[in-house]
């Protein structure tokens, strides 16, 4: 399951090992924010991706064969 405003870190597929967190835009309907970065305060390392919907969101990390362990907290 993708989480909204959460921290996790990718254990497969494309950018291994990074950092992920995605960011709802207020858009309407809402867009998301991909942010990425090799540590998880988002200091180093850092790139983002945008799509367009929720759809698109889960198409991009299928297509990126991302699993994530998101945190918890």
């Amino acid at each position: 399951m993708i989480r909204i405003g959460k921290v996790g870190r990718i254990t497969a597929g494309d950018e291994l090992e990074k950092f992920v967190r995605i960011n709802e835009l207020p858009d309407d309907p809402p867009s998301y924010l991909i942010l990425l970065a090799e540590d998880p305060e988002f200091l180093h390392g850092c790139g983002d991706y945008w799509v367009e919907n929720r759809e698109d969101l889960g198409e991009f990390f299928t297509e990126a064969h991302w699993e994530v362990v998101w945190n918890e907290s």
